[in-house]
């Protein structure tokens, strides 16, 4: 098919070519087929917006047919089934006429004996077998708590995705005689534990289909019960066959136990329930009070059970299968108020009713926890009011710390797709400004939501905390990932670490302060870029020292100071007019000027980045640069070479430490709201140099002009 296209596209192609003339007329063609396909993208696109809710309704008309296709399909087999043993327990004890095909009962009865013998479905056996899962699968205690269930069955499988028959995991599989366990191997072995509960379904609403081998997937069959399908693999077909007569007989069992009538004093007497039925000893005394007429004490007590509570189940399957999840949970909380509320004698009496509609709560909890799962093949487009839907409903279910999990770790899905659909084209610091305005608010919009679902919940807090501090560590890693690369200058890692500690000052609005955590992240890369800009104008330093030959700088014009006075104005030096003589001069060497712009500015950007933590390590490079630079004026003052120029050398000193370091110290009490030591330590270690210019008279005459600047 796609050969015929290529062949057919290509001689369109061809054909074009041929009638057009130029490349004008071929544009004209592109155009016009550029706009077709505008057009009809557009027509599609507003078909399917039409078309939407029928899309939808559709959809939904679709899963309830299929619902009720799958209901009426199993009606239909347990009919046959009542059926056939309604034909089976004739009164004349032979076949009824007009069944055949059916085995005598006599061989039924020894066929289904066989069967209960070596599936150990005697009472005392079962019940025995079951009260031992206890001790082997985590969370099973509602399962056991039923007295008249008992085990049947139970064999290692493998289960596989229904989709595409893939194994998912080792399960392990327990059959009882009126509902079906699954339960996972846990990995890591705890005692005697060896599995997990995952789900129990009644073997009223399940149906067994069997699979054909075909290709990998033999020995497997499938399980369905309304949502949802499993799809199970046995070990040979051997297991296969024991599990699907397992099925059969306990179908075959729970069907003929509904239908039978009460059992004769004799089977009461061998009966493993009647040890367990607290009223089975005055059911022939008519003179008990708490039982008048007999046997018409059990529906007294059915009838003082509201019908809608007998129909919980039902509604609470409708509900799911519709998503009214609100509804399905405002029942659910109906239905606890009313088992809190009954007598013990009530819920004694219809514990199997109360078990079944746990079960059915548990399946609405469970389908509430998939609405918040992220996996691989599910898309977010959900968003946050559906994630806050979903967690409302299971905390009202009581399912408060799964619910919290489940919303952190949808939230960390969430971010981390909204972190990968920002481009790191651009400038670094375009970039960190974007993910620092998405994160912080992120997190504070997070923290808000679990204080709005959870009130008052101290785990879902501490919760909320760790999971932050995850994030913030994620959050570093990423930052250090981008910033701290070989090609940053200081200036930009300085703008991006003051991005960040702004926009981290947004969590404390909800009470929850992690600078100290982010900048712990930090500091060695931090400090890393400090020492190394401290070596590279710790060089430049020694380079300038060596070629300073002392000689104020000519900016030629006016024009020259005016560009002077402003950068030295960009960088806080308003005062620069003061060194200006004779219209252009400038009393001030090169390297003056020049260290006065790198040390400004280095000093900027070292207050942007360290915390109260690295002060000390900060003043210490601050001071090291500056006295290497008043060391050099020093030596330049004592080693006579420039005695000429010392007047000139001492205004330079003057400059440096009441202009520059003043402007330094100013900034640093600005910052941290106290004074910097080093520096007046500093200030009067070289005040002398200073102080000298008023001692010297010479004067700066006919100076040599310092060509660096013009």
């Amino acid at each position: 098919m796609s050969y015929l296209l290529e062949k057919l596209h290509f001689k369109n192609v061809k054909e074009l070519t041929q009638s057009t003339v130029g490349g004008h007329d071929l544009l004209q063609h592109r155009q016009k087929i550029q706009a077709l396909s505008e057009e009809t993208n557009q027509y599609l696109k507003k078909n399917v917006y039409q078309n939407y809710m029928q899309f939808i309704e559709t959809a939904k008309e679709i899963s309830y047919l299929e619902s009720e296709m799958y209901q009426l399909s199993h009606l239909l087999t347990e009919q046959r089934s009542l059926i056939v043993t309604l034909l089976e327990n004739s009164l004349l004890g032979d076949k009824a006429p007009g069944l055949r095909g059916v085995e005598k009962p006599e061989t039924k009865a020894k066929f289904n004996t066989e069967i209960a013998v070596n599936l150990n479905v005697n009472n005392q056996e079962g019940r025995k077998r079951l009260t031992a899962l206890l001790e082997k699968v985590e969370g099973c205690a509602s399962v056991v708590e039923s007295l008249t269930r008992i085990l049947i069955h139970e064999g290692d499988m493998v289960e596989l995705d229904p989709s595409d028959n893939c194994a998912i995991g080792r399960v392990r599989g327990f059959l009882l005689n009126d509902s079906f366990m699954i339960a996972s191997w846990l990995p890591n072995k705890r005692g005697n534990m060896r599995y997990q509960y995952q789900a129990l379904y009644e073997l009223e609403g399940l149906a067994v289909i069997n699979i054909r081998d075909l290709g990998p997937v033999k020995y497997a069959f499938k399980l369905m019960m309304f949502p949802d399908t499993r799809v199970l693999q046995c070990a040979n077909s051997s297991d296969k066959k024991e599990w699907l007569e397992a099925f059969d007989l306990a179908k075959h069992l729970k069907t003929k136990k509904e239908i039978s009538p009460t059992p004769s004093a004799e089977t009461k007497d061998n009966s493993y329930d009647e040890a367990f039925n607290h009223f089975a000893a005055f059911a022939d005394d008519e003179s008990f009070t708490g039982f008048p007429n007999g046997t018409e004490n059990s529906q007294e007590v059915a009838e003082s059970i509201p019908d809608w509570v007998v129909e919980v189940a039902d509604d609470m399957d409708v509900y799911v299968a519709q998503r009214d999840f609100e509804e399905a949970v405002s029942l659910a909380e109906k239905t606890r108020d009313f088992w809190d509320g009954a007598s013990p004698s009530v819920v004694n009496l219809h514990r199997d009713l109360k078990l079944k509609i746990d079960s059915r709560i548990r399946q609405l909890s469970e389908v509430l926890m998939n609405e918040l799962r992220v996996s691989p093949d599910k898309s977010l487009q959900g968003g946050p009011r559906a994630a806050s839907r979903a967690v409302l409903l299971l905390s009202r279910l009581g399912q408060a710390s799964q619910a919290c999990d489940l919303f952190l770790k949808h939230r960390s899905a969430l971010l981390k797709h909204n972190l990968r659909q920002l481009k790191t084209e651009g400038a670094t610091t375009l970039y960190i400004k974007r993910i620092t305005s998405l994160f912080f608010p992120f997190v504070a919009d997070t923290g808000r939501e679990i204080s709005r679902v959870f009130p008052k919940n101290k785990v879902c807090a501490s919760a909320f905390v760790v999971w932050s501090r995850n994030e913030v560590g994620k959050f570093g890693n990423n930052f250090r990932k981008h910033v701290f690369t070989s090609g940053s200058t200081l200036t930009t890692v300085a703008e991006c670490v003051a991005l960040v500690r702004t926009h981290s000052e947004q969590l404390t609005e909800i009470g929850l302060d992690l600078t100290f955590y982010l900048e712990n992240e930090l500091r060695g890369q931090v400090e890393r870029c400090l020492r190394d800009a401290r070596e590279k104008l710790m060089e430049s330093i020694k380079l300038r020292a060596l070629e300073d030959k002392w000689r104020p700088v000519n900016f030629v014009n006016k024009s020259g100071i005016a560009r002077f006075a402003d950068d030295m104005s960009e960088i806080g030096i308003a005062s620069i007019h003061s060194w200006v003589y004779d219209e252009c001069w400038v009393a001030l060497t090169s390297n003056t000027i020049n260290f006065s712009k790198a040390y400004l500015t280095f000093l900027d950007d070292a207050l942007k980045m360290p915390s109260a933590d690295s002060n000390i390590f900060v003043d210490e490079i601050l001071l090291d640069i500056f006295q290497a630079q008043l060391k050099h004026v020093d030596n330049s003052f004592r080693s006579g070479k420039y005695k000429g120029e010392a007047k000139f050398i001492s205004r330079n000193a003057s400059f440096l430490l009441h202009t520059v370091l003043a402007i330094a110290q100013r900034r640093v009490s600005e910052v941290r709201l106290h004074p910097c030591p080093s520096f007046a330590k500093l200030r009067s270690e070289f005040e002398w140099l200073a102080n000298d210019s008023q001692k010297i008279t010479t004067t700066i005459k006919s100076p040599v002009a310092d060509q660096s600047f013009i």
